[in-house]
């Protein structure tokens, strides 16, 4: 297929710039997730060895690692797909916010285990609970990707642990305390969620930008199809193609008879309509998931067409005819114009590159000039 076909500088649909987004908060989640389970793991190991578990309940730390150190390779497993298809996307982003509250859940049991048995000592509830609150803030200033899987993890992890330190009269300050830092939490994943949209909102005006000028590089402004620049880059690129033992193209360039009456007789700015018109009408007569059109300058077109020079020269000829019975609408007015055609295949022995079926294809076109105009000069077969 020729690639960047039709019309230039396509504006994204909303439903693109949707799966973009989606593709990129799968991406984020996934990037900023990925290695963060293996901190339950250490924070685990910290514990275990200050509060010396294996001495009193060696079964149930080694459990509490070793699942501890499952969840954290299981979201090392769970890659987003890589052919980024939203559907796909939405699929994995169900399932990752499963199993990301995972390692939280056992650790806020890790946290009221520690809270409830006298068997830990003071500097081991204290580590546990600075542990817990590091934990809840990457949640809420890290996952804020998707808002409800943030707050779903500063849940998990600070409501069993709120319930039992109010549960306790002892712990009533301590409790009130992290009450107070679970409201800052829930005003920073707020504020983190809103940042991350920003910053999402940013980065997808730069991408527009960006495919503007882009298309603008390559874009006639006047029609809309592609500049000559473009357009000789690809007939470069599938001539090289043919020549490696790809599929071969066709050239044809057009140019309308005696354009300067036009804009002589009507102006230039109708004569910019016709232009414009005849840009349309090239659309129609040649389907743009095999061509690629281009005003090559002033009034010459060019298309490179992927089929046989048989259907290029079929559909050369029906926009020739259309051109003579259907007058163009060139601003309030009716104008009839016709059009002269060179029309090739290319042929590696014959024309070497790109630039050598240019050249004979050019030539065509000004022999059906001279042979009188409006009408489609073709190129020989090299076997013929």
């Amino acid at each position: 297929m020729i690639p960047n076909q039709g019309k230039a500088g396509q504006d994204l649909p909303a439903h693109r710039i949707a799966d973009w987004r989606l593709r990129q908060v799968v991406d984020d989640t996934h990037q900023l997730s990925k290695v963060g389970g293996f901190l339950y793991l250490f924070g685990w190991a910290v514990i275990g060895w200050l509060g010396d578990v294996m001495a009193f309940a060696p079964r149930t730390a080694l459990a509490i690692g070793a699942g501890l150190l499952l969840l954290a390779l299981l979201r090392l497993w769970m890659r987003p797909p890589v052919d980024g298809d939203p559907a796909a996307n939405r699929r994995w982003l169900r399932r990752f916010a499963l199993v990301l509250p995972l390692a939280s859940a056992l650790w806020a049991g890790v946290q009221a285990w520690i809270l409830l048995d006298a068997r830990f000592g003071a500097d081991t509830r204290l580590v546990s609970l600075i542990a817990t609150i590091g934990y809840a803030t990457v949640f809420a200033n890290v996952y804020s990707t998707v808002r409800h899987l943030a707050a779903v993890g500063v849940c998990v992890l600070f409501v069993p642990m709120l319930v039992v330190l109010w549960s306790h009269p002892g712990d009533r300050a301590l409790a009130v305390a992290m009450s107070f830092y679970a409201m800052y939490l829930a005003g920073a994943l707020v504020r983190s969620h809103a940042e991350y949209r920003r910053r999402l909102q940013l980065d997808l005006a730069l991408r527009e930008q960006r495919d503007l000028y882009e298309n603008l590089s390559r874009t006639d402004a006047l029609t809309g199809l592609y500049n000559r620049r473009h357009f000789t880059a690809r007939l470069d690129q599938l001539a090289q193609r043919a020549q490696q033992g790809g599929a071969g193209f066709i050239l044809l360039i057009l140019d309308i008879d005696h354009f300067k009456q036009v804009n002589d007789r009507h102006g230039h700015v109708v004569g910019d309509a016709c232009l414009k018109a005849l840009a349309d009408r090239l659309q129609r007569a040649f389907a743009p998931h095999v061509a690629l059109l281009a005003r090559l300058g002033g009034e010459e077109f060019g298309v490179l067409f992927e089929g046989s020079q048989a259907d290029a020269l079929s559909a050369a000829e029906g926009l020739r005819h259309d051109l003579v019975m259907r007058p163009l609408e060139c601003d309030g007015q009716r104008i009839t114009v016709t059009a002269s055609m060179g029309v090739g295949a290319f042929d590696a022995g014959t024309h070497g590159d790109g630039d050598g079926l240019y050249r004979a294809v050019d030539l065509a076109l000004y022999e059906a000039k001279g042979l009188g105009r409006n009408r489609v000069k073709s190129l020989q077969p090299a076997n013929a």
